[in-house]
């Protein structure tokens, strides 16, 4: 009975000395799987690209084909969240009070915003894995559109509808937003 098995070795003709043979096409392809699956993992749509320098009159991106997003202006059950109802009709003041009750959300912070539109990335507590989080008033200044996706993963757990709606409940018991 054999315990150790030798490896295949080559003689190298120039050096005169003998290197392993290693599967290197087998290796090569299941490097291919590791980067396309690494990609794949790693690329989760991020906020809202093509963004106008200001405005409002545009929408916020669909959810990819994954489970770590919902969205109030998606059509999908499984992504879909209700928009948020506010209370009056956006003003400057309502938007501010918005905006810091946003980043009063847990490991949140506010990467770039105007009125009527704010991206916001929230971290979560363990790993500190990034999801973004966009608000857009709606064009009759009387919803507020969210949009919230995970960076990193196929599956959220869950975790962004959460966030909505605590941000929805933040809001309408400031009196910003009504159920």
């Amino acid at each position: 009975m054999k315990l150790f098995v030798q490896e295949p070795v080559v003689q190298d003709t120039d050096t005169n000395t003998s290197i392993p043979s290693w599967p290197v096409k087998e290796l090569l392809f299941d490097m291919r799987y590791f980067v396309v699956i690494s990609i794949l993992f790693l690329t989760g749509c991020a906020s809202t690209g093509n963004l106008p320098p200001s405005g409002t009159q545009f929408s916020l991106d669909s959810c990819p084909p994954f489970l770590n997003c919902v969205s109030s202006t998606s059509t999908m059950g499984l992504y879909s969240v209700a928009p948020i109802r506010l209370a009056e009709p956006l003003s400057q003041s309502s938007w501010e009070l918005i905006k810091a009750v946003a980043i009063e959300l847990p490991g949140a912070s506010l990467n770039s915003a105007r009125f009527g539109y704010a991206d916001i990335t929230c971290r979560s507590d363990l790993l500190g894995f990034p999801d973004y989080l966009e608000l857009l008033v709606a064009s009759d200044k009387q919803h507020l559109n969210v949009r919230s996706q995970s960076l990193i993963g196929f599956y959220d757990l869950g975790v962004n509808r959460r966030r909505v709606e605590l941000l929805r409940s933040r809001l309408v018991e400031r009196g910003i937003a009504i159920n």
